[in-house]
């Protein structure tokens, strides 16, 4: 049986941590707009950019997703049950309660204090 090199490993390794998630959609890290499908929310909240769409309901945020008021409007987020839940984001990120877009309605949603 053929050894595989620790480079190898270490990247399979990795693969298996991302989600898939994470898209242009929504949760890939951001600079600019223009690095996203949409919006690219770049402040405290949002550790490292992160890509997200406007949304009216939750319907546009798919499986994961929860639409949320967030900078004036909605924008999707990922809807979560507890901290582990966000981690696949990255350092920074927690399972937070937030308004949800509509009927004022508080949802649980990763994102950053």
């Amino acid at each position: 049986m053929r050894k595989l090199q620790p480079s190898l490993l270490l990247l399979l390794a990795l693969a298996g941590c991302q989600s898939s998630d994470v898209s242009r959609a929504i949760g890939a890290r951001c600079d600019l707009n223009a690095e996203c499908d949409e919006k690219c929310l770049v402040d405290s909240h949002w550790p490292g950019g992160f890509c997200t769409l406007i949304c009216d309901t939750n319907q546009k945020c798919g499986d994961h997703g929860v639409c949320i008021q967030e900078q004036g409007g909605g924008l999707c987020a990922f809807s979560c049950g507890s901290d582990p839940d966000c981690a696949f984001l990255g350092t920074g990120y927690m399972c937070q309660m937030v308004d949800g877009h509509t009927g004022g309605v508080k949802v649980m949603a990763c994102r950053a204090n």
